[in-house]
Parts: structure tokens; sequence; C-alpha cells
């Protein structure tokens, strides 16, 4: 771990969370991951040994704890670790406010619809399960995607559910994440034909209330009236 050797308290908590992986890791564990399966999930770049390492450092730093369990390691923040969360929250908004978009070859299927499953309401989802077929079409296999919505939640999946299939999507990765962090509209998607829907009126209408968007979209209100008035157009 690296010591800056400074008196300054910016300095030392640094030397916490400065290290590479540290603040995604306590992202997942703030996102309710505990296993170590989980949290490696949303960190699939980082080895398994380096991820155990920064589970080790974190514990010794006194921001995570391990749990009492048998088999695979389970994690939890402590106090100081759950007190981040305003830290992650923050530096996710600067993110989205100073940086640039995400360039096309950081975006994966995978870690971005578990990013728009974690998001999604679970009190706006139908009654009974049901999925939504996603076909992405310019990354390697797989390129068939799921996603489960029920009331308990939304998971996604890379293996037909054999549920109900309310709406089809057709898209890139690039052009879904480009709606979901709000660097273009549904409107301006689909007019371009980036997306395309197969469904009822009223599933790409429910579809895109679904989704929702990313919480640390900027102009949330024009983002959000633009798409109430794509829906608009479904009804």
């Amino acid at each position: 771990m690296t010591s800056y050797r400074q008196h300054c308290p910016v300095a030392t908590a640094a030397e916490v969370l400065g290290q590479s992986w540290t603040l995604l890791v306590i992202r997942e564990l703030l996102h309710g991951s505990s296993r170590t399966s989980e949290i490696a999930r949303g960190v699939p770049g980082m080895s398994s040994a380096l991820l155990a390492r920064r589970l080790k450092q974190l514990a010794e730093a006194g921001v995570v704890t391990r749990l009492a369990s048998t088999g695979e390691g389970r994690f939890a923040l402590t106090p100081a670790g759950r007190d981040l969360a305003p830290v992650i929250e923050h530096l996710g908004h600067w993110g989205r406010r100073w940086m640039p978009p995400p360039r096309s070859g950081d975006l994966k299927p995978n870690l971005l619809l578990l990013d728009i499953c974690r998001s999604i309401d679970p009190a706006r989802l139908p009654r009974e399960r049901v999925s939504l077929h996603l076909r992405f079409a310019e990354t390697p296999p797989p390129r068939w995607w799921w996603l489960v919505l029920s009331p308990e939640g939304a998971s996604s999946t890379d293996t037909d559910p054999r549920l109900p299939v309310v709406a089809r999507i057709d898209c890139t990765v690039s052009a879904l994440a480009g709606v979901w962090l709000g660097h273009r509209t549904w409107r301006e998607a689909l007019s371009e034909q980036a997306i395309r829907f197969d469904g009822t009126r009223e599933a790409v209408r429910n579809t895109i209330a679904w989704l929702g968007r990313n919480r640390f979209t900027e102009a949330a209100p024009k983002v959000s009236a633009s798409n109430r008035m794509m829906a608009q157009q479904f009804d």
C-alpha cells in the first residue's frame, strides 16, 4: 500500500482508497454484494488474487469486515465503509458530468445490464415474471441477453429463461448505454434506428419506463421529459 507520509487526512484516506480497483470493490459492497463471487461479477477485469488482497487491505484498514461463513468468503462494510457511500455517489456524479462518454471498447453487455438491473424500481415491474429479449449486433458471443423482470426485481442472463417475452430490443451496446447514461434520448436512438423495438405500443412504453436511466445522469428532468414524450408516441 502506498504511503504518502503526510499528516493531511486526504493523504491518509488516499493511502487506503487510492489503490487500483479499491473504490470499485467498495461500490460492489455498497450495492449489496457480500460473497467474493458476487463482488467479482462487478469487477470482471480484476484477478481473484488481487481481489483477495484488496479485501484483506480494506479489512486491515477497518473499512470491511469478514463475516463468519463456511466455504466462500463473505464480507460486509463496517460503519467506516458505509460512510463512504456519499463519496462514491459524488464520484459517480462527477464522472458523469466531467468525463467523456465511455469508449466503445469499454462497453460490456454483462456489466451494462447488471448496472441497469440494479437501478430498476421493482415496484414498477409486472406482477408476473416476464422477460425482455435484447439482441446486440456488434458484440462477440453471447449476443442474445434477457432481462428477467418480476416484483422481486430484475436480473440479466444470456440463457433463455423461457418466460413470456414482452418486447424484443435490437441495438448496439453503445446505443443502449448512450440512452441509459443520458448522452442521447430514446427519441434520437429510435429515430436513428440505433435501437429498434419489436412489441406492442404498450410494451414499448412500459419498457422505456422500466429501464429508466442511470442515477448519475445530468439534467434528469430534461431526459425524463424526453423519455415521457417518446413513450407517449406509443399510446
